[in-house]
């Protein structure tokens, strides 16, 4: 309806200025084109001049990154490759409104990150982005607000963090359950992280994760854990158990602390992992294939901790300044 796709029964929608949106990978792209007409028929329809279109162009090019694959026709593109595209021509065109809806799921890690730093990069300029997604690390990375919609209905309005906040407390408070629950002898029923009295985590300080799991068989595993950026872009530290550990069939848990988590403050994401010790195959995971735990490192406000939030530092450091 934003997007003028589908016009509303009732109630009406104000939009200053002019919207691009990447609603459906590959909406609108004929697959009989290459990539180069395609720009060149957006151009048209957006009422772009010759030289406007080569500028367009070689935006489009440059930010893409495909290569000499742009001159091939769109039928013999990826899914990856015309994410790209569509992402590259949606920006190029500098619109006022960005709309985008899940269409970046499909893109390779480096060029998501491309993209997520593109948009900030627009938003700082002055543009706008409506981002539909179920990624809630994303939404957080990106967006200064956010609301949840339940069957359609809005449940929460609020900023990014709380509104995703409100989302976990919904869930329970704990970590999703297993990516692909039911589909194998173990799942994960269960994932949390905590200071290691219970309460909230302190930069610092020490933290214990707690895995829950119910397995269908006695079988000896390993399993470790990895915390990533909210957005997912990178694997700050992680921790392994390589020793075999046997458990039994049932309901258990398994349980590690980390004696320093020495995090800056900030929201990060959890993941485990369960593998078979014998084969290594992994038994059951969270936060693999779909987001994992978000968590909060905490410390008291300070000039220091204020820096390091601002230039995007993840690790405490204990540093020897050399003074006797």
């Amino acid at each position: 309806m934003l997007y003028g796709l589908i016009k509303p029964d009732r109630g009406e929608i104000r939009i200053r200025g002019r919207a691009e949106a990447l609603i459906e990978l590959g909406a609108g792209f004929n697959p009989a084109l290459t990539g180069r007409e395609t720009v060149d028929v957006a151009a048209a329809v957006n009422g772009l001049g010759r030289a406007e279109t080569a500028r367009l162009l070689e935006r489009v090019e440059d930010f893409a990154e495909l290569g000499e694959i742009i001159g091939a026709p769109m039928l013999s593109y990826s899914s990856g490759m015309r994410a790209r595209l569509a992402f590259a021509l949606a920006i190029g065109l500098e619109p006022d409104l960005l709309l985008i809806d899940e269409a970046l799921a499909v893109g390779d890690p480096y060029f998501q990150r491309k993209c997520m730093n593109m948009m900030h990069r627009f938003l700082h300029d002055g543009g706008s982005i409506l981002f539909v997604s179920h990624n809630p690390h994303q939404v957080q990375a990106l967006c200064s607000r956010a609301i949840l919609l339940e069957s359609g209905r809005l449940a929460f309005e609020g900023s990014a963090v709380e509104t995703v906040s409100h989302m976990l407390d919904q869930q329970g408070g704990g970590g999703w359950g297993s990516d692909d629950e039911g589909d194998g002898p173990l799942v994960i029923e269960r994932l949390s992280i905590a200071g290691d009295g219970g309460g909230s985590i302190g930069s610092g300080e020490a933290a214990r994760l707690t895995l829950r799991y119910r397995s269908a068989e006695t079988t000896d595993i390993r399993w470790g854990f990895n915390i990533m950026t909210r957005d997912q872009a990178i694997c700050v530290t992680g921790g392994s158990d390589m020793a075999p550990m046997r458990i039994e069939a049932g309901e258990g848990e398994l349980s590690c602390v980390v004696p320093n988590l020495s995090l800056v403050p900030g929201l990060y994401m959890l993941r485990a992992a369960v593998h078979e010790a014998s084969s290594n195959v992994r038994l059951a995971g969270c936060g693999w294939t779909r987001p994992g735990l978000i968590f909060k490192v905490e410390a008291a406000p300070g000039l220091l901790t204020n820096a390091q939030m601002q230039i995007g530092q993840l690790v405490v450091t204990d540093v020897d300044w050399g003074r006797r």
